[in-house]
């Protein structure tokens, strides 16, 4: 079963996305979290040490992120196959007049990464901004209004939205594995390529 490795927001939220777990693995993926150590009970804000622990865990992966995850999934998984960031959190608390701090986060992630951006059309004009220019970064993407959603992952809309991006994916990141070899049975009427 490909793998799909999920950036929580905060560290422990695993049991949180159980519902979220299984809805993934009845579309034919496993999940695993990247594991999040920080020393205080709220994000650490102000700082970069999470995303380094991102990198380490993520690199040549299917990387998903929501949120405060999105953010920690866009500056950290430098070296993912590809990401699906769900409605991106501000950058350390950053707002509208801060926009240098913006520049940092929407400059800081790999932009040669293919990735899915989603966004809630029922979110905020910020959430849109922000959706927007993190799917200008990317030079290869699919963008997604996921209607009727506000910032919910367990919408029934932004849950088929990722079904969606998983559906799109190689789940072996290897389009000559998914090609039958001429050896193997066809399917009536079809031929190899």
């Amino acid at each position: 079963m490909p793998l799909l490795t999920v950036v929580p927001p905060m560290p422990g939220a695993e049991r949180r996305f159980r519902p979220f777990v299984e809805f993934v693995r009845a579309s034919g993926w496993d999940t695993e979290f990247v594991q999040l150590e920080w020393s205080d009970r709220v994000p650490p804000f102000g700082s970069h040490e999470i995303f380094p622990q991102v990198t380490a865990q993520t690199a040549g992966k299917v990387v998903l992120g929501f949120s405060l995850g999105a953010l920690y999934a866009h500056l950290g998984a430098l070296r993912a196959r590809h990401l699906i960031l769900g409605s991106i959190s501000p950058f350390f608390l950053e707002d509208d007049d801060e926009p240098e701090r913006w520049m940092i986060s929407y400059r800081a992630g790999n932009a040669d990464t293919p990735a899915d951006v989603l966004v809630g059309a029922k979110e905020d004009a910020q959430m849109h901004r922000r959706a927007s220019a993190v799917r200008d970064f990317y030079r290869r993407h699919t963008y997604t209004v996921v209607p009727a959603a506000e910032h919910e992952l367990w919408h029934p809309n932004y849950l088929q939205a990722i079904k969606a991006a998983l559906d799109r994916l190689d789940p072996v990141g290897d389009l000559a594995a998914k090609r039958p070899s001429a050896a193997e049975p066809q399917p009536k009427g079809t031929k190899p390529d």
